[in-house]
Order: structure tokens, then C-alpha cells, then sequence
């Protein structure tokens, strides 16, 4: 226990007292109470954590209390939290950290973060007595602090937050103060973000200890915090820096997925998990486990995706448009496929769109006239060589048409454009008319 922050444990004990009065307990003799370290994460007394660590495995967030942290450890899945540390923060390390989507709660109100605040925008000033709302029993030492932004995520809930002799947050850029004071006396909770990471600071790192949680503001502005650092459910971690707690390394970039797919978070997921436990995991044996799990996973996709079964007869016959105005063709290209397992006409009604652009092709002397030509000018094109009865019939249909995707897409299992069979007998006697005003043969393709 350093010298400097031995006063601060002496007015922390007057107001844990105060405290433990107010609930009808008594303190613990300081004897007793000596050999406690600050900020312990297991310990049940007036300044642990085990309140705050609880709350955060509550929360379903795995907490590490670190010895010495090393940057490059760290991924978008953790949480760092820095409770007053005594070796100085880097500014640039922890800037990069954030800027590449990491998220960290910082709280140092007289330690060693005031240059690593300093880059984030912060300024942090030790104002002896902060001229707040009210004061907790009337005592200087313990200011009341109300939320600055009602509407932040970390305010909900929150009416006021009691604090045990805090610094003061004077100066604020590119940031939000969240809980303070008052506009111009200052703010003690700030939350913001640089990159795709998030930051919230915090000017008294005594709001998080046993006996300040029980006040009900502390233990919502705690839980709110956890919460909006975890994005939602996305970390897994906390990472507890509290004290003399060497720092080396540099973090390593990493991808942030907040804008992936349930499908990419579950790989992103199990990518991290791999990493946390690769020193003894990763084994010679475990990878010939692992890579025979995977290559199972892969031979079921690829069953999955190719399936033993014919989907379609492999008669092709009914691919052809012989005659359109005949009403048996349509039956027999119903029947053909119309198969128990998907009643979708994509394929046939895709057939039917080629043949019609091979005719419209030697009308208009247009390779790809459906998608070459604008509607309006393929539709003039067909009036002048055909008269205005094929333009026409090719205006009922032509949108249709263009609607349908390539022979090949249709044809495809994982194809989700969908014809029912009355669409597909609309188009089919529709089609039959603009062939018959055109003069021409359907294409046998």
C-alpha cells in the first residue's frame, strides 16, 4: 500500500462506516481490515470487488484478474478494466487498442492513466471538494453526482451516484459526459469511442468496490456499463487491471464484427475460443481430433449441398416450346415437372424467357435485345418490324421476362426465385401470343 493513497483508505473507512451505520452493521476493527489490498476481486469487504466481479459473471462475462497484461493478448471479445493502476498507461497503446474495436472501462482517479485521458480528450483534476448537488450525510468527502445525458445508455436507471472523495473529469472532447456534477463543475463518468471500440471512464475507481455498490445508482451505473461495453452479448471477457500491474507488448489489429451475420459471429466466436485455449488445446493429438471433426463437417455439407437423390428427370424433352399455341404442350411440361418435393416453375419459365429472346434476337437483329435494349426502345423496334400487336404482346410480358434469372441460376438447388404453376400458365399463353404476332417460329433451345 502506497503512501499516497493511504488518506484515501482512511476517509474510504468513514465512509464505509457511515455506510455499514446506515445499515444497521458495524465495522470491522481496522485492525482486522489492515491487510486487505484494494480493489481485491475475491474479497467481501468494504473495498474488494467481489460484488462488481459477481455482477459481471451475472452478466455471463468470464472475469481474469491479470498480473501483468500483454497487449497483444487482447481481442474484440474482452473487456479491459483498469481500476486505478499504478504503472503508467501508454496513451498510444491504449488508443490503438480501441481504435481496432477493443472496448475498455477505465477507472483512475489519482493513479496512472492521466496520460492515456489525456489522449482520449480528457482532462482529470483533483479539485479537493467538487461543489456538487448534495452530499452524502452532509459529508465533503462523499459528493452525490447526477446524469449530464438522461438519454445515454449508461444513465438509464441511474438518479444519482454517490462518490468517495473523486477527481473530476474538467475537460471533455470527442466524448459524452454521462454522470457529473454539473456542466460546470465537471463530469466523473464519460463514455465514448474511437474507431469501431468504445471507452468509458470513470474518475473514481471507489464507485466499483463492496461497500459503494450498495448504493442502488453505483450498482445500475455498473451493470449499465458492463452492458453497453459488451455490445450486446458480443464479449466474453473481462480483463481486471487493478494497481502495480506491469504492461508490455502492443495490441494486435483485429476484425471487429459488427457488421457480420449471426453465421460469421459463431466463426469469429469459435476462432477466439481456439486462440484462449491454443496452450493446451492445440496439441499434435488434438489437431488430428479437430481436423477429423472438420473434415466430417465438411463431407455432411457437401451431402448436404449435392444430395444422392435426383431432383430432376433427366429427360429434356419437355425443355422444348415446340408448338405454343397448342394447350397440350403445357400439361406435358407441368407434369414433367412437377415433382413431390418442390413445386416451383423457375426452370421451365426461364426456358421459355430464352426462346423469346432468340426470336425477339432475329426480329431485331439484337443479340440480347431483353437486356441490351431499354423497354420503351425494344418495344418501338418490335411495333416497326411486326406492327403494334407484337409490341404489345411483348409489353404484357416483357417485365416478366427480364424478372427471370439465367437458365443455370434457375436450374440451381440454392436458387430461391420461385414461379407457381398459374404464373408459369400466364406466361406460357402469353408468350404463345407475342410468338404468334411475331410471325415466327419458337426456338427450339
Amino acid at each position: 500500500m502506497t503512501g499516497r493513497h493511504r488518506p484515501r483508505l482512511a476517509r474510504g473507512l468513514a465512509l464505509a462506516a457511515a455506510l455499514a451505520i446506515a445499515s444497521g452493521g458495524a465495522p470491522r476493527p481496522a485492525a482486522a481490515q489492515e491487510p486487505l489490498a484494494d480493489y481485491d476481486p475475491d474479497s467481501r469487504e468494504w473495498n474488494g470487488l467481489y460484488t462488481f466481479t459477481r455482477t459481471a459473471a451475472g452478466l455471463g462475462l468470464e472475469v481474469r484478474t491479470v498480473s501483468s497484461l500483454e497487449w497483444g493478448e487482447l481481442d474484440d471479445g474482452d473487456i479491459l478494466v483498469l481500476l486505478y493502476p499504478l504503472q503508467r498507461v501508454d496513451p498510444s497503446r491504449l488508443t490503438a487498442f480501441v481504435q481496432a474495436g477493443g472496448h475498455v472501462l477505465i477507472g483512475d482517479d489519482f493513479g496512472q492513466a492521466g496520460d492515456a485521458l489525456a489522449r482520449l480528450g480528457l482532462l482529470r483534476a483533483d479539485v479537493g471538494t467538487p461543489q456538487a448537488p448534495s452530499y452524502y450525510r452532509s459529508r465533503l468527502y462523499a459528493p452525490v453526482a447526477r446524469p449530464l445525458a438522461a438519454d445515454h445508455p449508461l444513465a438509464q436507471g441511474v438518479d444519482e451516484v454517490v462518490t468517495n472523495h473523486p477527481a473530476v473529469l474538467t475537460e471533455v472532447r470527442g466524448a459524452t459526459p454521462v454522470i457529473g456534477f454539473g456542466e460546470a463543475e465537471g463530469a466523473i463518468v464519460v463514455a465514448g469511442g474511437h474507431g469501431t471500440g468504445r471507452f468509458v471512464v470513470v474518475s473514481d475507481p471507489s464507485v466499483f468496490i463492496n461497500r459503494m455498490l450498495q448504493f442502488p445508482g453505483n450498482l445500475t451505473l455498473a451493470v449499465n456499463t458492463l452492458r453497453w461495453l459488451d455490445r450486446g452479448g458480443r464479449a466474453d471477457r473481462v480483463v481486471l487491471l487493478r494497481g502495480d500491474v506491469p504492461m508490455f507488448g502492443e495490441p494486435r489489429p483485429f476484425i471487429d464484427d459488427a457488421g457480420m451475420g449471426a453465421f460469421g459471429r459463431s466463426i469469429a466466436g469459435v476462432n477466439r475460443w481456439l486462440e484462449q485455449r491454443n496452450d493446451w488445446l492445440l496439441t499434435p493429438v488434438a489437431m488430428r481430433v479437430i481436423g477429423g471433426l472438420l473434415a466430417i463437417a465438411l463431407a455432411l455439407l457437401a451431402i448436404a449441398a449435392m444430395p444422392p437423390w435426383r431432383r430432376l428427370p433427366l429427360d429434356g424433352r419437355w425443355l422444348r416450346l415446340l408448338r405454343p399455341d397448342r394447350p397440350a404442350d403445357l400439361p406435358r411440361i407441368v407434369a414433367a415437372h412437377d415433382h413431390r418435393r418442390a413445386r416451383n416453375f423457375l426452370l421451365p419459365a426461364a426456358v421459355l424467357r430464352d426462346g423469346v429472346a432468340a426470336a425477339l434476337a432475329r426480329v431485331t437483329g439484337t443479340v440480347d435485345p431483353l437486356h441490351q435494349l431499354p423497354e420503351r426502345e425494344l418495344v418501338e423496334r418490335v411495333s416497326e418490324a411486326r406492327g403494334a400487336a407484337a409490341g404489345q404482346a411483348l409489353a404484357r410480358v416483357h417485365r416478366r421476362l427480364r424478372a427471370l434469372p439465367a437458365r443455370q441460376q434457375a436450374a440451381a438447388p440454392w436458387s430461391r426465385g420461385r414461379v407457381s404453376r398459374r404464373e408459369l400458365h400466364d406466361l406460357h399463353a402469353d408468350v404463345g401470343d407475342l410468338y404468334r404476332t411475331l410471325g415466327v417460329d419458337p426456338d427450339p433451345t
